[in-house]
């Protein structure tokens, strides 16, 4: 069962769908994850992407466990500063945490994102395990995410991305819009990406300055009371070099799981069992987690 919702802060609006176990789904009820919610922010480095990137094996997998699943646009830069998209995923997460969870009759959240999704959902649960709010997502799912946008390992200008066609300063122009964008698909904002790594100028694409840190970085200090996370990666990623996935997911005591010289985005390819493998290894945990805390 699907429906689709709009959540608006400050005035921008973004799409969210949300898939739920159907009436007919038998003992779905009586599933670990029946009472459970999952929130899910995209990738595309903050620059593009759209919430219905998740492929469909995925979704039915989290459904078929009896978990919500709630797939989130949130805006997207150059067009809204990395500090306005992380506000944004604040007050989205007070109405999902606030309103959303009870009409859904969800006693837990998780909060899922891939890539620049997975900095989001880690940031986010960053902040709101410092603020001290007594609702906190159950745990974080971090699938080929980083925690600091300001790493040198990513902000450099990409000797793999060099290999692309250029992509020129005007096109970027093109393609900018003077209004908030919540929804980007690739085939229309990726050459922002690809420009951004050409040429190693992600951060100020962002609205960061050249010397300026992530406000919103995973320092050691940031990640006490986080929640559990669970963690995946391939070790052939080449847009997040997989020692920075190894070390947070270190430093986060993470559940790990690696995929085997496969490309960055490696459950892209529904094709391959390591994408469902991942997946189902997640899903495991997620229902490791509710059972502890029954």
């Amino acid at each position: 069962m699907t429906r689709e919702e709009v959540f608006t802060w400050d005035g921008i609006r973004a799409g969210i769908t949300i898939h739920e176990p159907g009436e007919g789904l038998d003992g779905s009820r009586s599933l670990p994850l029946s009472r459970s919610l999952t929130l899910y922010l995209h990738g595309g480095g903050l620059l593009y992407g759209e919430r219905d990137d998740l492929p469909k094996p995925y979704v039915d997998a989290f459904v078929a466990r009896g978990c919500k699943l709630m797939l989130a646009d949130y805006p997207l830069a150059p067009e809204t500063p990395i500090r306005g998209i992380n506000a944004f995923v604040d007050g989205l997460w007070q109405w999902v945490a606030g309103t959303m969870a009870s009409l859904l009759g969800a006693e837990r959240i998780f909060v899922f994102g891939r890539s620049a999704g997975a900095y989001l959902a880690l940031t986010l649960s960053s902040r709101i395990a410092q603020s001290g709010s007594p609702v906190r997502p159950t745990g974080v799912i971090d699938f080929y995410g980083y925690g600091d946008m300001c790493d040198e390992r990513l902000t450099v200008a990409s000797k793999h991305y060099q290999q692309y066609s250029p992509v020129s300063s005007d096109s970027i122009r093109d393609i900018v819009s003077d209004a908030p964008v919540t929804s980007g698909p690739m085939s229309e904002r990726y050459s922002l990406y690809v420009y951004a790594r050409q040429n190693g100028c992600w951060q100020s694409m962002l609205g960061l300055q050249p010397d300026e840190r992530d406000p919103n970085a995973l320092t050691p200090s940031r990640q006490s009371g986080m929640p559990p996370v669970f963690y995946a990666a391939s070790t052939a990623d080449e847009d997040v070099p997989y020692a920075v996935s190894k070390s947070l997911a270190r430093a986060l005591h993470a559940k790990m799981f690696t995929a085997y010289g496969l490309e960055h985005d490696f459950d892209r390819d529904i094709d391959n069992p390591a994408g469902l493998e991942a997946y189902e290894k997640c899903l495991d945990w997620m229902e490791g987690l509710v059972q502890d805390k029954a």
